[in-house]
């Protein structure tokens, strides 16, 4: 019975000693994963546009939808062929939306002829996309001559902005990483590595110019409109955490 007893209680502290010692490697390892700087790192880079795309829009309205219809496509089809003639192709320029409302009005309210009729309004959207940015003020002098009546707006964009996207993620892991180095100098201690890192955000902005003023100028202009294009914003950020 004694040394059954002793037995036992010798596995039962050597139990206890391993639990112990799992518990003990167990925190210093959870200690060890938490001891990190936790950094954001961020960048933008802005550059020059080499695409523009255009929205122009043609509306005409009726008290008779033919009528509406028929206009609109007679007035479509003078600027779709002012802008070819000018030299861009047909790939470069679609209808982005077509619609026909209806919509009543009351004329001569008040009279005795006071009446409400019904319209009809026909809407078409051209989309033009052009590298020619230079040139815009141009084509947009020749498609409202030729019937376009609304100029919604110009976006002046890159043709591929992947490049840009990937170098601003670069400069913003760089900034974290500068950070960290900075914390950890303050602090007295050294970065071991990097722990983890993810990408927060990547985006690209083109430059819009949307200018209600500037639509209703334009369509009343006699002469050449001078068009500047901006810059366009590429912002990168992530989030970083680094071993110390």
């Amino acid at each position: 019975m004694n040394v059954k007893r002793g037995t036992f209680l010798i596995f039962n502290v050597l139990f206890v000693t391993m639990i112990a010692l799992f518990f003990c490697m167990t925190v210093f390892s959870a200690n060890e994963e938490n001891r990190i700087i936790q950094t954001y790192g961020e960048a933008e880079i802005s550059a020059q546009p080499d695409l523009v795309k255009l929205s122009l829009s043609i509306e005409t309205q009726s008290k008779l939808a033919k009528e509406a219809v028929e206009e609109n496509a007679r007035l479509a089809n003078n600027v779709l062929t002012a802008l070819m003639d000018f030299g861009i192709s047909k790939e470069n320029i679609k209808t982005s939306s077509y619609s026909l409302n209806s919509y009543r009005k009351w004329e001569n309210k008040g009279s005795e002829n006071e009446q409400e009729l019904i319209y009809y309004q026909a809407f078409n959207e051209i989309i033009i996309n052009t590298p020619d940015i230079e040139k815009v003020g141009k084509i947009l002098d020749l498609a409202v001559q030729a019937g376009a009546n609304n100029i919604n707006y110009i976006n002046f964009e890159l043709n591929d902005p992947q490049e840009l996207m990937l170098l601003a993620l670069t400069r913003a892991t760089e900034q974290a990483h500068i950070k960290a180095k900075a914390i950890a100098h303050g602090a007295g201690i050294e970065i071991k590595g990097l722990y983890s890192i993810r990408e927060q955000r990547s985006s690209y902005a083109p430059f819009r110019f949307q200018d209600a003023m500037f639509a209703r100028d334009m369509v009343a202009a006699a002469s050449p409109t001078p068009i500047s294009a901006g810059s366009v914003i590429i912002n990168a950020s992530i989030l970083a955490d680094f071993i110390f």
